[in-house]
């Protein structure tokens, strides 16, 4: 995350990052252990920080959700079923820079100035995880 350029913000959200730039918005969370379930997880949250700003503004982008795991192995089956997208540790700042700018300039001063509130009311929170059905 120190490597992004300045107009990216940045902010802790329990085990995750919420990342907001001109690319997007992005929950990056990491893998360890179980990548299904860390990619569940970190998929879900990202539907909870889109709701929270929707609550907040009228125009809210796509979050998307980031799995870091350590060791992508490219065509493996297991990580292409994932709930979101995975991604080696090295090659996250590109990811997180790289493509078309999809929030403006307007709207990313209003989306930096949501983004606290938004991490306090997800802390304070008790979501329950989304039911696939």
């Amino acid at each position: 995350m120190t490597q992004l350029p300045a107009e990216f913000e940045v902010q802790r959200l329990e085990d995750h990052w919420l990342v907001a730039g001109p690319t997007g918005i992005f929950v990056v969370g990491r893998s360890d252990a179980d990548p299904t379930i860390d990619a569940e997880r970190t998929s879900v949250l990202a539907h909870h920080v889109r709701s929270a700003l929707s609550d907040l503004m009228s125009w809210v982008p796509f979050v998307d959700a980031l799995l870091v795991v350590p060791h992508v192995r490219l065509g493996d089956p297991s990580q292409s079923a994932l709930a979101c997208t995975v991604v080696q540790g090295d090659m996250l700042p590109v990811v997180l820079t790289s493509g078309a700018e999809v929030v403006g300039p307007a709207h990313l001063a209003e989306l930096y100035h949501h983004l606290p509130m938004v991490v306090s009311v997800l802390h304070r929170s008790d979501r329950s995880t989304l039911d696939p059905a």
